[in-house]
């Protein structure tokens, strides 16, 4: 009988892999600062006035996608939102044309945008999806998301009164 596949060693050593490779990109990602450049702080969807939060996200990014989600249900701080493009992931691009669609662009401006977006977005040094650049009595970058409130509460609290 033979020993057969050692299962637990090599699902233990891929999670503790796993893990080590998510917290050397965190680190990686907030050794980078993130200055959102001109064509960022322009043209960010949709267009509001300050206090307001540059989102980069990732369509398929599920962090992204449980922030997104929490927003949905927070009109005091979805209202603060501009959303800016990530596509770390396969088909994140193709995603984000359909999202963009959806908001009313059409298929040339969306791809433009979305072209523009995705340069700037690495030029002002994103490297961690979600990150959110709050702009209000401070400016805070926010990376990644663990828990909607804690987020909100950073959100908030550098907005100001």
């Amino acid at each position: 009988m033979g020993r057969g596949y050692p299962w637990p060693r090599v699902v233990v050593l891929g999670g503790v892999v796993l893990a080590l490779g998510f917290l050397w990109a965190l680190w990686d990602g907030r050794a980078q600062p993130v200055h959102p450049t001109d064509w960022v702080l322009e043209n960010a969807w949709p267009r509001r006035e300050r206090p307001y939060v540059l989102l980069f996200t990732d369509p398929l990014c599920p962090f992204c996608g449980r922030l997104e989600a929490a927003l949905a249900s927070d009109a005091e701080v979805k209202a603060l939102v501009r959303y800016l493009p990530v596509a770390k992931h396969q088909g994140s691009y193709e995603a984000w044309l359909i999202r963009l669609r959806d908001w009313g662009f059409d298929e040339g401006e969306a791809r433009k945008w979305l072209e523009e977006g995705l340069a700037e977005a690495e030029r002002s040094g994103v490297r961690v999806t979600p990150t959110a650049v709050v702009m209000g009595k401070t400016e805070k970058v926010i990376l990644g998301f663990s828990s909607y409130r804690t987020w909100r509460e950073e959100v908030l609290d550098a907005i100001g009164p």
